[in-house]
């Protein structure tokens, strides 16, 4: 039996006729469902109560405060918990991105998948980095997967924070700072407790999810602003204000700043700090080293960040591609041994560009290995590439004819 991952409706890992979905986004399988974390773009599966699904307690009620009805089919897991499913066994490790938010590491008895889900590799003033995990295949988010995010140190963000806070306030305005409900807001109201004397007004669902944290044992002092104090600081004007990044606050002498990840390629026409709770380009990249993975797939990326599995390619040497609904194995894409063969011959003829230069069969099985390809692979392809009269050998390896 084959180890096999794809994208179908979410992450599916199938190995013979079991397996487990990641984070789906469509009720396509009846595979047991794991949940990385509360974000509605990795919850959806708590749309479909009938499903069984695995995801922290934390997770849970935070989806349960913002609204989300029928959580039917919840599993409690927790970090370092391992839930055996017959031959399959998937490990729960931290991904230190919000609260409640895991990786899951499915171990087959053919290898192993880590799945990251959202994540930050460094500590943040809420949240510990996420854990590395060995693996077989790393599939990796890369919402910051380019060169031009490389995030400032947590530390000096957060002195611009709170003295732009402090500096706003003593010129008459409110600071105001527009966050995700979830992660960064928290993260906001951390910084200003822990180095200001500012009160922190918190608004909608941001008032929400902080009471939760505080719930599940974060000491986050702030208010909503519907409350009798919370209405008595906005008109003394002397704290800041927390708000979601949609909401249009109604109330007037705002200085409003934006807290996002996104604020690193921002320009200077709008107030912003690039606080983020997702890895930035050298995060991702150091937690694929400490994974050790032979494969690298690569998801929710956008345009600024599509080529970031050919940085992987070409930086650490490792096979790297985007995550498609193409079934991807240890060894690569599922083809036929044929088509593998030729897909190999391929890369190889687009490797060897010196005519007359004499390239070793070590030096293209190390090549082709960052394609994707086993030295088998290789082997037999420079072996057709000879028998073609495309390659000739030599005492010393292989040159074009």
């Amino acid at each position: 039996m084959e180890l096999k991952v794809r994208q179908l409706g979410g992450i599916l890992v199938e190995y013979g006729d079991q397996g487990v979905m990641l984070d789906p986004t469509r009720n396509t399988h009846s595979y047991p469902t794991f949940v990385s974390h509360a974000h509605s773009d990795h919850a959806a599966a708590f749309k479909h109560p009938e499903r069984e699904k695995y995801a922290t307690k934390q997770t849970y009620d935070l989806l349960g405060s913002m609204g989300w009805n029928h959580l039917e089919g919840f599993n409690e897991v927790k970090i370092g918990d391992k839930i055996k499913l017959d031959d399959i066994e998937v490990h729960v490790h931290n991904s230190g991105h919000v609260l409640g938010s895991v990786q899951y590491e499915v171990n087959t008895p053919e290898g192993t998948v880590l799945y990251t889900g959202d994540l930050c590799t460094e500590e943040t003033y809420t949240m510990n980095p996420a854990t590395p995990a060995q693996c077989d295949i790393l599939i990796i988010e890369t919402t910051f997967g380019a060169p031009m995010f490389q995030f400032p140190k947590r530390e000096d963000i957060a002195v611009e924070v709170y003295q732009w806070a402090v500096n706003t306030v003593l010129q008459g305005r409110i600071p105001t700072f527009k966050t995700d409900s979830i992660g960064n807001a928290q993260e906001v109201i951390s910084i200003l407790n822990q180095y200001t004397n500012l009160p922190v007004v918190t608004n909608k669902t941001a008032s929400t999810v902080t009471d939760l944290y505080r719930k599940h044992g974060y000491n986050l002092d702030s208010v909503d602003s519907n409350s009798d104090e919370g209405i008595d600081l906005i008109d003394s004007g002397k704290c800041a204000i927390i708000t979601p990044k949609g909401s249009k606050p109604k109330w007037d002498n705002l200085d409003i700043a934006l807290a996002s990840g996104w604020a690193s390629i921002m320009g200077r026409g709008r107030i912003a700090f690039p606080l983020s709770d997702h890895a930035d380009y050298k995060g991702l990249m150091s937690h694929i080293r400490r994974c050790k993975p032979k494969r690298v797939l690569t998801f929710h990326g956008g345009n600024f960040t599509k080529d970031f599995h050919n940085h992987v390619r070409k930086r650490l040497g490792i096979a790297a591609s985007p995550l498609t609904d193409r079934v991807e194995t240890i060894n690569g894409p599922k083809m036929s041994n044929e088509v593998r063969i030729r897909a190999c011959s391929k890369q190889i003829i687009t490797t060897i560009k010196i005519p007359g230069f004499v390239y070793q069969p070590s030096w293209l099985i190390t090549e082709m290995t960052r394609r994707g390809f086993s030295p088998s692979e290789t082997e037999n392809s420079i072996g057709f590439l000879i028998e073609r009269g495309i390659l000739v050998s030599t005492p010393d390896g292989v040159q074009l004819k």
